[in-house]
């Protein structure tokens, strides 16, 4: 009986998760993945982003120039959001995802979320050689 309940509540759990889904891709409202030059051009204040790249510079506490090849733009990244104990260069490639501010004397990116994609200066890991 409680085997029958269990299963239930977990089969009740896992279909009621997939509501949460979200489409990103091209046309959402949320952003998605988005060039930086696209939220220069035409900021949406609010507005959901992921965008990979690179920090070029810190230039205030928490706050650094970030760049993915069609533009620059100012992100705030609070401490705690870093990877932990895997240090962030300007060579690390990485995914930031967050909200966009924008007002009238001020653009940036309150980013919640940093994700290490690679580095360029690291080479590929190559597997030990098998002993016989």
């Amino acid at each position: 009986m409680f085997l029958k309940i269990l299963a239930g509540v977990m089969v009740l759990f896992f279909v009621t998760t997939g509501a949460f889904a979200e489409f990103t891709g091209p046309g959402a409202a949320s952003g998605g993945n988005i060039l930086i030059k696209e939220i220069l051009t035409k900021p949406v204040n609010n507005m959901w982003v992921t965008i990979k790249g690179k920090i070029l510079r810190k230039v205030a506490p928490e706050k650094y120039i970030f760049s993915d090849g069609t533009g620059e733009i100012t992100v705030d990244i609070d401490d705690g959001y870093f990877p932990f104990n895997r240090p962030v260069t300007p060579q690390t490639i990485i995914e930031i995802s967050g909200e966009v501010n924008s007002d009238l004397f001020h653009l940036e990116i309150d980013v919640r979320q940093v994700i290490i994609i690679g580095d360029v200066n690291t080479p590929p890991k190559q597997d030990k050689p098998k002993s016989k």
